[in-house]
């Protein structure tokens, strides 16, 4: 098993720190920034963290988890010296731009770290802008702590025992290289010039570390580090960082991800070790192990040292469950393997599963007080290849593509979205895949594309994500398709290139299109006369949206919908279409998709609980499976609709 698939490139969750001030002196300094750059207020001029404040060339914004506020008042050097840390924690920072920034307009900064900064504009020349800045409790040159999450769900859930990230600058000696440590001769508690520590209860421990960067460590929280509140600080250079808030958990397992985002495919392997990939499903009945960390202390296996004979890990009172396609699997063991901090959970796979290419899998514990991140799991009867009519594309046409250098994509939707003034759209984008992406995209692991495309889960299960995510969706290539045009119910028109930008085209559809409420659908066929990139094509959608969703409100008024699950039904389900259903709050987010014909679903507890007691929504989508595309210059396109009869706002409890 590759030991990179075990310690992916880590996630972005952001965390508060808190450290007695008094304790250090601050860093003051001043910086010349040029239009569109940033600059980070507790690392000042050390390379490679992620910036506090964003300069336009015309205004000040906040970056990162970072947040601002414009000083009112006569400014200058009075007012900037005035500014005591008392006074600026007070202030009400906000993610709202400064505009029209002049000479001696004084601003504050809440930093991604935490910290809190006075700046002052000493001068502007051109699209260029000088700062005085002081930020209170940071020794220049120490270590910045951005982040701490388990190293594979990418939560800020750290369990004792886990292997976690750490996230920041200057963490390490510059140029150091992620090499691997090799555990069967001991995990060294210094590398690269870098130590963690950890103070939680009273207790201080030295984490052993697998890797250490001058951006991202990883390490094992020792066993012995006690559950509860408490700090973990980056030693490097005789300095140290600003102790970052840490949480301590007794168990809080987080399943590592095929494509290293958390999220998407679980690394399961089967009694042979080899990987359950599209192509290689697996079987109800059969025993798969799943790859993460976070079960919980384990005092009898080493933390630091290879244990070619790991133990069991059973937290008193969490009994843990796995969940796959809903339905309990028998845990034949779960505890350490042989790495120090890696876990394994071993289990059947249940008889009568749903099969499909993504399977939702989850482990949770008792009553769910705690979630792991949801991944899926290809799942065939008789193994081999799976199949998925929401996938629209075969595994192996999936694993052919995926071995181009590039891969062309075309994606071309009618939609229809919910509210009685809403029109419908006709929409296409044409642009090229790296082949080394391809499978990550087609599982949903790249988002952007705006088109309603839905989640990449089965039929009959649900995914949910919380928290935010490092992961950047690199920017993907535009393809000419050339003029394009749609013919609806009503007649012909064009679909013009959306605010002049190739590859990308929209085009309105009114009442008389069939996709305005009430929807009337219909047969839609899209035209393609070839540009330089893409030929000519020709693709038709009969488009009929019949379903009625009886027990959902029509209008504004809140949704109550509890953690312990909401059933939600509809008549009128046509073959060749599936339902999806998403929510979101300030918390988490869900999607679940299921048969239109099934009638009712109801969406499990163990993708609502992560969401809070908040306001949100939930939003009823209903899709035709994606049909495939030929033309020339693509070597993947698609053709689906969808319509969104109903948004609702909820309170979820």
């Amino acid at each position: 098993m590759s030991m990179r698939k075990l310690f992916p490139a880590i996630a972005i969750v952001i965390l508060a720190f808190a450290i007695p001030v008094s304790a250090l002196a601050d860093m003051t300094g001043t910086v010349t920034l040029s239009a569109n750059s940033t600059f980070n207020l507790n690392a000042g001029a050390t390379p490679g963290c992620e910036g506090d404040i964003y300069w336009s060339g015309t205004s000040i914004s906040s970056s990162g988890a970072a947040s601002i506020y414009s000083v009112p008042g006569a400014g200058g050097t009075g007012e900037f010296n005035t500014l005591t840390l008392t006074a600026l924690q007070a202030l009400a920072y906000s993610m709202a731009s400064i505009q029209n920034v002049a000479v001696n307009d004084v601003f504050a900064a809440k930093t991604s770290a935490g910290s809190y900064a006075k700046v002052l504009v000493t001068g502007i020349q051109g699209t260029s802008i000088t700062l005085q800045y002081d930020t209170y409790g940071v020794t220049a040159g120490a270590p910045v702590v951005l982040n701490v999450m388990n190293n594979y769900s990418y939560s800020s859930l750290v369990a004792q025992g886990s292997v976690f990230v750490i996230y920041g600058c200057g963490l390490a000696n510059p140029g150091s290289q992620a090499v691997l440590q090799d555990s069967t001769k001991g995990l060294p508690l210094t590398l690269n010039g870098a130590s963690v520590s950890t103070a939680v209860n009273g207790v201080i421990t030295q984490a052993p570390l697998y890797y250490a960067t001058a951006t991202q460590i990883a390490g094992v929280l020792p066993s012995t580090t006690p559950a509860g509140t408490g700090t973990l600080a980056v030693q490097h250079g005789g300095l140290s960082s600003l102790p970052a808030a840490l949480t301590v958990w007794q168990s809080a397992f987080g399943f590592a991800s095929f494509y290293e985002t958390g999220q998407g495919p679980a690394v399961a392997t089967d009694t042979g070790y080899n990987v359950v990939t599209l192509t290689h499903s697996a079987v109800p009945g059969q025993a798969l192990t799943f790859w993460g960390s976070g079960l919980g202390a384990s005092p009898q296996d080493s933390d630091t040292v290879y244990t070619p004979t790991p133990h069991g890990i059973l937290v008193s009172g969490l009994p843990l469950q796995v969940l796959i396609g809903g339905i309990p699997a028998q845990i034949l063991y779960q505890g350490r393997s042989a790495y120090p901090g890696l876990d394994q959970i071993n289990v059947m796979v249940p008889q009568g599963v749903s099969t499909g290419c993504a399977v939702s899998v989850a482990a949770v514990t008792a009553n769910y007080e705690l979630v792991s991140n949801v991944m899926t799991l290809p799942i065939a009867t008789g193994g081999g290849a799976c199949s998925d009519p929401t996938m629209g594309i075969s595994p192996a046409q999936i694993a052919s593509l995926g071995a181009k250098s590039n891969v062309n994509v075309g994606l071309l939707a009618i939609q229809q979205s919910q509210g009685l003034y809403f029109d419908g759209a006709a929409q296409a984008d044409f642009f090229t895949v790296p082949g080394s992406a391809f499978g990550a995209w087609i599982a949903g692991q790249y988002q952007g594309f705006s088109m309603g495309l839905s989640p990449q889960v089965s039929q009959g299960s649900c995914v949910g994500t919380s928290g935010s995510s490092l992961f950047t969706p690199p920017p993907f290539p535009a393809l000419d398709a050339g003029a394009l045009t749609i013919t609806a119910p009503s007649g012909t028109k064009a679909v013009p290139a959306f605010a002049g930008q190739v590859g990308e085209y929209a085009a309105t559809l009114g009442f008389a299109d069939g996709l305005n409420n009430p929807l009337t659908g219909g047969t839609f066929t899209f035209t393609g006369a070839g540009g330089k990139d893409v030929g000519a094509l020709t693709a038709t959608l009969n488009f009929p949206i019949q379903e009625s969703f009886g027990n959902l409100p029509a209008g504004p008024p809140q949704m109550q919908i509890s953690h312990s699950g909401q059933t939600i039904t509809w008549t009128g389900g046509a073959a060749g279409q599936f339902v999806t259903l998403s929510g979101s709050d300030s918390y988490a987010s869900f999607a679940c998709n299921v048969a239109a014909a099934a009638g009712q679903f109801t969406i499990p507890s163990y993708v609502l609980v992560p969401m809070g007691s908040a306001a949100g929504t939930l939003t009823v989508q209903i899709s035709a499976y994606p049909q495939p595309v030929s033309a020339t210059g693509l070597d993947a396109a698609f053709l689906f609709g969808f319509v969104q009869p109903v948004q609702v706002n909820v309170t979820y409890y």
